[in-house]
């Protein structure tokens, strides 16, 4: 059972490459999150819709939440999502204000 994966023999310095693995891979899924958040932006323009939607974000939080498992709190799942949330709904927002701003020069 002494095996090379065994994780009572991981270093300090192989935790540390498991963190930067995973948060590069959490980086690009973040990056690909918000690429689709401005899809959204583009079909929110196109139907005026409003950036916000409060039951949306609620809808989120709440299947995060319920989709944990630990070891994080669920306060601390909805803080870091909240975030997100927030981050992303700001670039959809820019991305709709540019959109409408060049549908008005070209009217």
């Amino acid at each position: 059972m002494g095996g090379p994966d065994r994780t009572e023999d991981k270093t300090l310095a192989d935790w540390r490459r498991e963190i930067d693995a995973l948060d590069t891979e959490l980086l690009r899924l973040l990056n690909q999150r918000a690429a689709i958040a401005c899809q959204i932006a583009n079909i929110k323009v196109a139907s005026g819709l409003p950036a916000y939607d409060a039951a949306r974000e609620s809808q989120v939080l709440s299947r995060i939440a319920a989709q944990n498992a630990g070891p994080l709190d669920e306060q601390s799942v909805k803080a870091i999502f909240n975030r997100v949330i927030v981050e992303t709904r700001r670039l959809g927002t820019e991305r709709m204000q540019q959109q409408s701003a060049a549908t008005v020069e070209r009217a």
